[in-house]
């Protein structure tokens, strides 16, 4: 079963904090794992960069995403908390958490969200493009870097390839 995207893990994610008064990120994980039946194979997929699996990168950006809602607080590294917040909009028990939802209901997100977006956008554009990021921040950095890789590489062996063959002399 594939990774659901962050987006996906952010109800689940906040469901698990509302079983504890504080709780380590690892126990959040194990909780959600649980919950949405993904095999140990499953949460052991690396990202590209071999440094962290994208389960942990997608749980992660879910919680931080949900800490700018102030939905969760930080209570010391790695160890979080459902926030009066949070607890309301569990109540609600809302079909899905995402990135429209959390624009349109705490205005400190949108306007966190407004700061990072380098580029202006109206409000339908923005809708629209909330639905379909899938990928975190991480995930969008790594492919962008590999296809720049790529094309160097395809770059320099053409130039090679082209090259005078004393040039390899």
């Amino acid at each position: 079963m594939p990774i659901p995207d962050f987006q996906s893990l952010m109800l689940p994610t906040l469901k698990a904090f509302n079983a504890s008064e504080e709780m380590p990120l690892s126990e959040v994980r194990k909780q959600i794992k649980d919950a949405e039946g993904l095999s140990a194979e499953d949460i052991r997929e690396m990202l590209s960069s071999g440094r962290q699996t994208k389960f942990a990168n997608r749980v992660n950006w879910a919680v931080i995403y949900m800490e700018r809602a102030h939905l969760l607080a930080r209570v010391r590294r790695g160890v979080y908390r459902l926030t009066q917040e949070g607890k309301r909009l569990l109540v609600q028990a809302p079909l899905r958490i995402d990135i429209n939802l959390l624009e349109e209901k705490y205005p400190d997100f949108a306007e966190w969200r407004q700061r990072a977006n380098t580029l202006p956008r109206g409000k339908d554009e923005g809708a629209k493009q909330n639905d379909n990021i899938i990928e975190t921040p991480e995930e969008v950095l790594e492919r962008v870097a590999q296809q720049l890789r790529s094309e160097l590489e395809a770059d320099v062996l053409s130039r090679v390839r082209d090259a005078e063959s004393s040039f390899l002399s």
